[in-house]
């Protein structure tokens, strides 16, 4: 039966065939049978770029191609197919501006040497034209730009309200597309705005002229942090308080001051909590503390408008002169009080003995209730509270002045009835 195999036609004819493949599988392996393919526009490699930046230099174009042929075998095309060439050069002797023809090297994959390919170049031999440019890198003003609106009741900041992170901007490239920027330019939009914008924008580079500018230059960021004001605004009134005392009531005096109010701005909490405590307190005026001159002829005082450092005084009003004038006819008259001081709140212990013998007393208040006041309506207390008592020592002390049985409490006043001190001493109780 082995035999029968053996003499068999068919496996004459499948031995030869694979003999035959064999064959021209190793004949077209050989380099005597080579084939030419093209790599077109292959990207070369710079090294020494490291080098040009030292010297504030730069490539314009980067990206430079080239294209080469290469014959070879089958096997080793078929490798070349899935891993091309590199090309690569070097610019590291290059060191100042210009266009430079700079040869390159042809990197093969791994297991393909330069002995089993034939490399042909085109019409610029192994060289490629590169063009070197001054490089720069410099900082430039960032600037806001409002193109919104803001609703209403509230006020949109101003230019100079604009903050920004980074603070400036770094601009790197060639130098001579570099030193076109004037300064970057963020522009914040919107509608009927209320609150403040605080978000990441992205920004224009400007030029001279104060147009956008498309260059090809990078920059150190993408988006610019922007921070820019939405304030609520209000008319806030100015608050003058009057102490009644010294013989005036509020009404006797007619008070004018040159602004009675401000528009402030800023946060909507600031702004509800000043309205809601009433208004900017400007002044305090005492009646009782007025000199004589003051009631006869009135007076002017100026005084600033105090302000949350929260909020800003749109207005620009930073202060107010203030006039005022009493209408109600007073005198003053000056009551000598010797028999009617006394002490409080003496130390335990202790006795106090009053050495201030007379006090003058000025009293103020319309002519008929003066004329019957006499010194037995006036009171005079010294205040002994937080004395450290010591045996032979004096101590001048705050006193109070009461008026007793004339008219009311704003009918006749003490003038000035916090500037009264009398002198005591202390001796220990027996």
């Amino acid at each position: 039966m082995g035999k029968k195999i053996l003499d068999s036609k068919i496996l004459y004819v499948v031995l030869s065939v694979l003999i035959s493949l064999s064959l021209w599988l190793w004949v077209t392996s050989r380099d005597e049978n080579r084939e030419g393919r093209n790599f077109l526009s292959l990207s070369v490699n710079f090294s020494g770029l490291e080098m040009l930046e030292d010297r504030d230099l730069m490539i314009v174009n980067p990206s430079v191609t080239a294209t080469i042929r290469v014959r070879a075998n089958p096997r080793i095309l078929a490798i070349l197919q899935d891993t091309p060439p590199k090309l690569n050069a070097s610019v590291s002797h290059i060191s100042t501006e210009g266009k430079y023809p700079v040869n390159y090297t042809v990197e093969l994959p791994s297991g393909v040497s330069l002995n089993d390919v034939e490399i042909t170049y085109g019409a610029g031999g192994s060289a490629v034209t590169v063009e070197v440019a001054r490089s720069l890198s410099r900082k430039v003003e960032i600037r806001g730009e409002f193109q919104g609106t803001a609703a209403e009741g509230y006020l949109a900041g101003d230019k100079d309200d604009f903050r920004f992170d980074p603070v400036e901007l770094t601009v790197s490239g060639r130098a001579d597309l570099v030193n076109q920027v004037s300064h970057a330019r963020v522009i914040v939009t919107g509608e009927e705005l209320t609150e403040s914008v605080d978000e990441a924008l992205p920004f224009q580079l400007i030029g001279a002229s104060g147009d956008p500018l498309d260059l090809d230059v990078s920059c150190d960021v993408d988006t610019i942090y922007t921070s820019f004001p939405i304030r609520a605004t209000a008319e806030v009134p100015l608050v003058i308080r009057v102490i009644e005392g010294g013989g005036l009531k509020e009404s006797d005096v007619k008070i004018h001051p040159s602004a009675d109010s401000i528009l402030v701005a800023g946060s909507r909490e600031a702004v509800d909590a000043l309205l809601n405590e009433g208004g900017i307190p400007l002044a305090t005026i005492d009646l009782a503390a007025l000199d004589d001159e003051a009631v006869e002829n009135g007076g002017e005082q100026t005084y600033p408008i105090p302000l949350d450092d929260r909020l800003e005084n749109v207005s620009g009003i930073t202060e107010v002169k203030v006039t005022f004038r009493v209408t109600k006819r007073v005198e003053t008259r000056i009551f000598e009080v010797s028999s009617r001081i006394s002490a409080s709140n003496e130390p335990e212990g202790w006795d106090a003995n009053i050495i201030t013998q007379v006090l003058p007393v000025r009293v103020r208040g319309p002519k008929a209730l003066l004329d019957e006041l006499t010194e037995e309506n006036i009171q005079v207390v010294a205040d002994l509270k937080g004395i450290t008592p010591t045996a032979g020592q004096y101590y001048t002390v705050p006193a109070e002045v009461y008026l007793h049985n004339v008219g009311t409490a704003t009918d006749v006043g003490v003038v000035n009835p916090k500037g009264y001190t009398v002198v005591v001493s202390l001796t220990r109780e027996e």
